[in-house]
């Protein structure tokens, strides 16, 4: 089998870096705090506001987006597509959603879904039989938020990767869902263009990065943008984005036959009172990241007390009954 060439391999891991490795788990915003002003003389920062800092510029919103990856090298080519959902509302609520069809075909398909809610995360994977919705009392909404933002900041990622080459043009004004807007136009200015800092670590492993490190950074720090268009519905009041259409087309310095296309369409779908609420799950499952496989199965051969039984030894407590402290989503 011939090994895939190395930019084909790597627009798996751009997606990756660009939706799922640029967004921090911040904290909660407060919703009494006044955003600051927006300066209107830096449009595309709007692509970088997170869902806490867009709440507490427009209140309750639902937003909708979609990202396509494709990557090619003469008549060899691979496509990625995503859907991402994003709830939020004013009162720090929220929940988010993100499916990834690798184009594989049918069942190929992966995601994940979470809430955060009445002050706990909850977590579950794309299809139920696999994966029913489960409390995450560790995660303090850290991780929660960060797959959110993860999700609503898709264009800005695409952004950061034109850096100071993407520029938007004021290009009149308009309305969205009866809220005014300015409406500007995005075009790529390749004189403005610089890769910026490396991505490999400035203390990398003894023997340098793995593979797979050296075919992701081949794209991300030898990228050479092409094209890019596309426009953005910006709050006239706010700055927040409304909507957001970005392409754009990128070489691989080095490699004059690759090319990857990156398309992003995001756009707000409801505001205020239209926004249906975030509510905890019915149902949801108790946190169990630590199988009691083992234990159960001592029990059951009379091995092992349950916990709880009169004498059992002290020392003789299940290992999966201690809390995980790690904060990881386990999904």
């Amino acid at each position: 089998m011939r090994r895939p060439l190395p930019v084909l391999a790597a627009i798996a891991l751009l997606a990756a870096a660009c939706s799922r490795g640029g967004a921090p788990g911040a904290p909660a915003a407060n919703p009494s705090r006044a955003p600051a002003p927006f300066d209107w003389e830096r449009p595309v920062a709007a692509l970088r506001l997170g869902a806490d800092e867009v709440s507490a510029r427009l209140g309750s919103f639902a937003w909708e987006g979609t990202a396509s990856w494709s990557a090619a090298r003469g008549d060899r080519k691979l496509d990625v597509s995503e859907h991402h959902a994003v709830r939020q509302l004013a009162t720090g609520e929220f929940s988010a959603e993100g499916t990834v069809d690798p184009g594989r075909g049918p069942g190929s398909e992966s995601g994940k879904r979470v809430i955060w809610a009445k002050g706990m995360s909850y977590a579950r994977s794309l299809y139920p039989a696999s994966g029913e919705w489960r409390e995450r009392p560790t995660d303090h909404g850290r991780a929660a938020r960060r797959f959110r933002d993860e999700s609503l900041l898709l264009a800005g990622e695409v952004a950061s990767l034109l850096g100071p080459a993407l520029v938007a043009a004021p290009a009149g004004t308009t309305a969205v869902l009866g809220r005014p807007a300015r409406r500007f136009a995005l075009s790529l200015d390749r004189a403005r263009f610089t890769p910026g800092t490396s991505r490999l670590s400035a203390d990398p492993p003894p023997g340098g990065p793995d593979a797979a490190t050296k075919t992701r950074l081949a794209l991300l720090d030898g990228r050479e943008p092409i094209d890019a268009s596309g426009e953005m519905l910006l709050d006239a009041a706010t700055g927040a984005p409304l909507t957001v259409r970005i392409s754009t087309l990128l070489g691989v310095k080095g490699d004059p036959e690759a090319r990857v296309r990156v398309d992003v369409d995001g756009r707000v779908t409801a505001l205020g009172g239209d926004v249906a609420p975030v509510e905890p799950p019915r149902k949801a499952l108790p946190d169990e990241r630590k199988p009691k496989g083992v234990a159960r199965a001592l029990e059951q051969a009379g091995l092992r007390k349950k916990k709880g039984a009169e004498g059992a030894p002290a020392g003789d407590a299940d290992p999966g009954d201690a809390a995980d402290e790690s904060g990881d989503e386990g999904e």
